[in-house]
């Protein structure tokens, strides 16, 4: 009688509660799956970014906006050192203007040394009106792009490591922001560059 309970009670166990356990296990499985999930991460941090890109290119009535971040890319010969690259990895156009995020894509830092500096040390460099003023000779990009004035602001990470550039473009005429409107920009660039340290210190976090 005893052997017969016992058998029974196996059954239970292993016809019943293990399947039931089993498909608890694989759901906390995939709700962990879901919380760090690298892809989905990407993708919401992405969106964030994307939304203040909006709202600016909205705001000040530009024609594009778009974020760079550096990033290495291979390494010198024959040392391996890392070869520091930059991409425009978020852009925001208008109808119509041109998308520049393809042409921008794993260019040497090495290219552009002068206007970074000064983005390093100065935090801005604005240039309503390329036809006027272009000190760092950033006119000759301009005219493949369609640009007529660029703000460029740097984006700081939480700990202040130098990680990108904001920049606002207007390319059907040239355009003078006020003041107001730059620390409007100013204001976003600190925003942006929080939102893309928090993503990046979180997935290495995670790694």
């Amino acid at each position: 009688m005893f052997e017969l309970e016992l058998a029974i009670l196996v059954g239970i166990i292993t016809g019943v509660l293990g399947p039931v356990l089993v498909t608890r296990y694989k759901f906390y499985l995939e709700s962990k799956k879901l919380k760090v999930d690298p892809l989905v991460t990407s993708i919401k941090s992405s969106m964030l970014v994307n939304e203040q890109l909006d709202e600016i290119r909205e705001e000040l009535k530009s024609c594009r906006v778009w974020v760079s971040q550096f990033h290495n890319g291979g390494g010198f010969y024959p040392t391996g050192q890392s070869i520091q690259k930059f991409s425009i990895c978020y852009e925001n156009t208008k109808p119509g203007t041109t998308s520049i995020g393809e042409i921008y894509k794993n260019i040497p830092v090495s290219l552009f040394t002068k206007p970074f500096m000064s983005l390093y040390e100065d935090k801005e460099i604005l240039i309503p009106n390329y036809t006027k003023e272009d000190k760092f000779n950033l006119s000759t990009f301009a005219d493949g792009t369609n640009s007529k004035s660029a703000y460029l602001f740097a984006l700081f990470s939480l700990k202040e490591e130098f990680i990108g550039t904001l920049g606002v473009e207007y390319c059907t005429r040239a355009k003078t922001l006020s003041e107001d409107q730059l620390n409007y920009v100013r204001d976003k660039s600190i925003t942006i560059g929080t939102l893309l340290s928090t993503y990046l210190y979180n997935t290495t976090k995670n790694k």
